[in-house]
């Protein structure tokens, strides 16, 4: 029984020094969540539509776009021609090529995929122009480690010396490091040199 206890109260420990050495990750603000500009519409919430490539029309279907239809029932001659008599196609009324009904010969339909619009909410962001990507500095956590580094600050000639707690981001590159550390660095000795009545500007 003392055992288990004990075992517990290390989990217990272990747990809250996990905690005490993470922080929530700056870049997603703890969420885990990041936001990004949609590729797929490229920040604009909208997409041109894939099917009239913006122009709104499309050819009409029934007569290819030609703005008339061809009788399958006289082959577009417009009659038929019986014995000695020449017989008027009763389904074309003798055209042979009507004029098309669908697009009212004028070749071109209403897009059926954007109404007419030209482009269509962008079905990715769903107009709201970002999109929302599993965080690629915590993975998704939202949690990264607190990492805080100890350097010791010294100029033995005036005999300032101390140290500082300079804390750093799991994504600071190597620059970014060296110039917290001067900042660090030199906010100290500032400290010290005023606390001896040194006035630095």
């Amino acid at each position: 029984m003392k055992r288990i206890v004990l075992v517990c109260m290390m989990m217990a420990i272990a747990s809250l020094y996990a905690k005490a050495q993470t922080k929530d990750c700056d870049n997603c603000h703890g969420t885990g969540l990041e936001e990004r500009t949609c590729a797929f519409c490229s920040g604009q919430g909208i997409r041109e539509c894939d099917f009239c490539l913006g122009k709104k029309l499309v050819r009409c279907n029934e007569c290819g776009g030609e703005g008339k239809v061809f009788c399958a029932h006289c082959r577009g001659k417009g009659g038929v021609q019986v014995k000695d008599e020449w017989r008027e196609c009763q389904w074309c009324g003798g055209q042979g090529t009507p004029d098309c009904e669908k697009c009212k010969k004028t070749g071109q339909l209403t897009c059926w995929k954007c109404n007419g619009v030209g482009h269509y909410e962008c079905n990715q962001c769903h107009g709201s122009k970002v999109n929302k990507w599993q965080c690629h500095v915590c993975g998704g956590s939202g949690k990264v480690k607190a990492d805080v580094e100890s350097v010791t600050s010294k100029l033995s000639s005036n005999g300032y010396s101390g140290t500082v707690k300079v804390q750093f981001d799991p994504n600071d590159s190597q620059e970014e490091r060296m110039r917290k550390i001067a900042r660090a660095r030199l906010a100290h000795r500032k400290k010290q040199m005023e606390a001896q009545g040194i006035t630095v500007k």
